[in-house]
């Protein structure tokens, strides 16, 4: 145990979880250099955060230019160039009418801040979620989480007014038998027709909140007529369509929002992760007249939109469409599937899917995703898990990663699936 892991299990309590105790000097670019020296290949992105890797040089001369002009004032007391600016290239980048944004420091944050926005514009309370989606883990953000109920465990009530429903997820959806997506999708929607018959009123409904595709919950995409259908249902009812994009926007799906690759267009999107390209940064992004709707007063922050934030944010989008990083989404997608292909016959290994940069491995056991990823990380790549039971590996590069680099990760972790060893089924 290294002298900086043994301080941080001194220190740090348990409810604080951990993928690994590897502990980290640096980030050079798809690359992490630990205290002792050694390199790993970072597949994380410290869970869809670097998009651009570590320490781009851009990002970084934008962060300490920004740090030596200004590093806090607050949004409400004055304003500064990063902040307005960012928001200004974020609103060239959303769906067409969504132009007005506000920021705040996470991604918890923006869903707390568009639950209150979803609700005080609409007048109505009641919020509908789908199974297996995360959405953060304060008390708002916590309701509508449902990828884990470990997430909720000995809070007691939580908000009120909260309904879940089926998420169209194949290998764990309640229709008997082999079927798709479609016939999944078609199953969640007459279960979510059911809701508004006999659970809530939609005249109570303020807001559908859903993650076009889940990410905690396993890296499923829904398809796109279950979201065109969410959409016709929120428009007849009076409800706001809430895209949870804080783990897919920014290029991750190899489009700027993944809303825009499967052609639907939210009233409200909540973003955070690669938007701040490292440090704390979330957002609420709705329409003018929406926005025109929430109290002045209502809500704010006091950190959220930090120049030195905003100015990193600002970089990293700025990278992301100088070198053309959204549009390479889609090859690195193709290459990291085409590279899992040897593990196509393995007896454990449920599913292979993906959806632009965002891959999953779905195993049919925690003890293989979480044997395989041990065993990686033995051979010098880090790969984590998600998924409701943790049995699926998730892998997240960098979008400007060597394709060199990438084709070797996944090589050694198809060998460290092979070798992992694991006890039979039960």
């Amino acid at each position: 145990m290294s002298d900086l892991e043994a301080r941080a299990r001194k220190i740090f309590p348990n409810v604080l979880g951990h993928y690994t105790w590897l502990t980290i000097d640096r980030g050079e670019g798809s690359w992490l250099v630990t205290t002792d020296g050694k390199r790993v290949l970072d597949l994380t992105c410290g869970i869809a955060v670097t998009v651009v890797g570590h320490a781009h040089p851009r990002v970084v001369k934008a962060v300490t230019d920004q740090a030596s002009r200004l590093m806090h004032i607050s949004a409400g007391v004055a304003k500064y160039e990063s902040n307005v600016a960012l928001a200004e290239t974020l609103a060239t980048l959303t769906p067409t009418g969504l132009d007005a944004i506000v920021f705040g420091n996470s991604g918890a944050e923006a869903v707390e801040a568009a639950i209150k926005l979803t609700r005080q514009a609409t007048g109505r309370e009641a919020i509908i979620v789908f199974r297996g989606g995360f959405h953060g883990r304060t008390t708002g953000a916590a309701t509508l989480t449902t990828s884990k109920s470990a997430y909720r465990r000995g809070y007691g009530a939580l908000l009120p007014e909260v309904y879940v429903a089926p998420f169209p997820y194949p290998l764990a959806c309640a229709v008997p038998g082999a079927h798709d997506a479609e016939a999944c999708a078609a199953h969640c929607l007459a279960e979510l027709d059911a809701m508004l018959e006999h659970e809530v009123p939609p005249e109570h409904v303020a807001a559908i909140f859903i993650e076009p595709v889940l990410g905690e919950g396993g890296y499923v995409a829904a398809p796109a007529s279950f979201l065109r259908a969410l959409r016709v249902l929120a428009t007849r009812i009076g409800a706001l369509l809430v895209f949870d994009e804080i783990q897919t926007g920014l290029g991750r799906t190899g489009a700027w929002f993944a809303g825009q690759k499967l052609g639907v267009t939210p009233d409200v999107m909540t973003l955070a992760k690669a938007l701040g390209g490292g440090l704390p940064l979330g957002a609420v992004v709705a329409p003018r007249e929406l926005m025109a709707k929430w109290r002045t007063g209502t809500h704010g922050s006091t950190f959220g939109g930090n120049p030195v934030s905003c100015a990193c944010g600002l970089a990293t989008i700025q990278v992301l469409r100088d070198e053309g990083l959204v549009a390479r989404a889609e090859m690195l997608g193709q290459l990291m599937v085409e590279e899992l292909t040897p593990l196509r016959s393995h007896p454990r290994l449920r599913e292979v899917r993906r959806i632009g940069a965002m891959v999953a491995a779905e195993f049919d056991d925690k003890a293989v995703s979480k044997a395989a990823t041990a065993a990686a990380l033995g051979r010098g790549v880090l790969v984590i898990t998600c998924g409701f039971h943790d049995q699926v590996v998730r892998f997240i590069p960098a979008l400007n990663i060597a394709e060199d680099d990438l084709r070797k990760g996944m090589r050694l972790f198809v060998e460290a699936v092979k070798t992992a060893q694991v006890p039979a089924p039960a």
